[in-house]
């Protein structure tokens, strides 16, 4: 009896399949995917069930997920034009809220004691608001 062998070729290979295994061998989160890729998560589910992606969406996921995808196809290169990403918000660099405001005058650390210092101080800050959330959280449980 003759067995018959299943080869896969480039025009039958399902994109979306190959992205979803890749990006599950990555280890990389799907939300983090999505965000890096400018798209939703939902939007990055639907794209694993279409089975002819743009060869361009498939070398910006590489990119974000480190993966080369020419083993899974072959004839991909770096000459295949990239889809443009999304456009995403700047990161701002200041962690401020626009209620915080740094007092004119406050000194900067200059050495690694004077840093210590600064942190032990912002610890006793945290725990102090960490008391009284809790002593919030008591009045309100109890009401």
């Amino acid at each position: 009896m003759e067995t018959m062998q299943h080869t896969v070729t480039k025009s039958t290979t399902h994109r979306g399949e190959t992205i979803r295994e890749a990006i599950k061998a990555s280890g990389v989160a799907i939300g983090v995917v999505a965000d890096k890729l400018g798209i939703s998560r939902k939007t990055l589910y639907n794209k694993f069930k279409e089975s002819s992606i743009p060869f361009s969406f498939i070398l910006r996921l590489g990119e974000v997920i480190h993966h080369d995808f020419s083993q899974e196809f072959p004839h991909l290169s770096k000459n295949v034009k990239k889809e443009p990403a999304m456009p995403q918000m700047p990161a701002s660099t200041n962690l401020f809220l626009p209620f915080d405001g740094e007092p004119a005058g406050t000194p900067k650390p200059n050495n690694m004691k004077e840093c210590e210092a600064e942190l032990v101080a912002l610890q006793r800050k945290y725990i102090a608001l960490l008391e009284k959330f809790n002593e919030l959280l008591l009045k309100t449980s109890a009401n």
